[in-house]
């Protein structure tokens, strides 16, 4: 496993890939209107544990930044070399999935979840960080390479 934003040491464990997220968990976080320019996120609704299964990031796997339409919802995997595109699984907002999360710096305290590259690099897994309360936002930092060209708009 590699990590980007947590030292490889103290990394969760990883359920195998296709593993859904424990329904407790599900049931406790809810995709709602941020009332700010992040538009939607994903809020806290029962307390979750440190360290709880958020689920893979689900997005179509896209070769080159050029594959892209939108560039809203994508992961970089295989260090920068492809991309998962998120933006249509995004556009539900029934159900929680990763790709909900917005970004806070990882020096922030409103930084409480942290993604795992799974050993396949075409996988990422997504974790809460510490316990997180009822009415919190959930988010993880998006890392540096996403802002480039974007400083402006960095929340």
């Amino acid at each position: 496993l590699r990590i980007q934003l947590e030292d490889v040491n103290n990394l969760p464990t990883v359920p195998p890939l296709g593993t859904k997220m424990d329904p407790k968990v599900e049931s406790s976080i809810q995709v709602l209107d941020t009332g700010t320019s992040k538009g939607y996120g994903t809020f806290c609704v029962a307390t979750l544990e440190s360290r709880a299964f958020l689920g893979f990031y689900e997005g179509t796997l896209r070769s080159t930044i050029d594959d892209l339409e939108n560039t809203e919802y994508i992961m970089s995997i295989e260090g920068g070399a492809k991309y998962l595109d998120g933006f249509e699984r995004a556009q539900d907002r029934t159900t929680f999935s990763p790709v909900h999360l917005n970004h806070a710096d990882k020096e922030s305290p409103k930084c409480n979840c942290l993604r795992v590259l799974c050993d396949d690099v075409k996988n990422v897994a997504f974790f809460t960080s510490r316990q997180i309360e009822v009415g919190e936002e959930l988010c993880f930092d998006y890392g540096n390479n996403y802002w480039i060209g974007r400083e402006q708009e960095k929340i």
